[in-house]
């Protein structure tokens, strides 16, 4: 495997497919923790943000009906990094009444039960969206800025 290195960072770009069973969140964390390593600004937020967008694809796609999450980790050594998560799209029920679910963040309600995963992401990330995939699924992403990229504007 070839490299690109500078300074302690390292380019990642890896990729690994998990059951969709909330049981193999923590491989997903680790996985994304082990290969953001060298990234230490961004590691601990994109390991939050992998284990609330996998949990997302267990709760609500057809991946957690038996199917499977394929989790994405890309970093830059400039330290632009992106995760995703990439679900196997809506489940038989959704399809069943013609739904196709998408993540959105909802507005604040102290007393609901669950329903802040996606401010956490939005608060943690500098921006997330999805894109649909070739198979029905979404595949739902999250970009860290790179610190350089972030003074670029503030100064620009």
């Amino acid at each position: 495997m070839s490299e690109y290195r500078l300074g302690r960072l390292t380019a990642v770009s890896e990729f690994k497919e998990f059951p969709g069973e909330p049981a193999y969140c923590p491989d997903a964390r680790r996985f994304v923790r082990t290969a953001l390593a060298d990234h230490r600004r961004v590691v601990d937020d994109a390991e939050l943000v992998v284990s609330e967008l996998f949990g997302n694809g267990c709760r609500h796609t057809r991946s957690g009906e038996g199917g499977t999450l394929g989790v994405s980790v890309s970093a830059l050594v400039t330290e632009l990094t992106v995760v995703s998560v990439a679900d196997q799209g809506p489940t038989a029920a959704d399809l069943a009444v013609g739904r196709h679910p998408v993540p959105v963040r909802k507005p604040a309600d102290p007393d609901a039960f669950g329903w802040r995963g996606m401010h956490l992401v939005s608060e943690l990330t500098d921006d997330w969206g999805y894109s649909p995939n070739e198979d029905g699924g979404l595949t739902v992403w999250a970009v860290f800025e790179s610190p350089h990229l972030s003074m670029a504007r503030l100064t620009g």
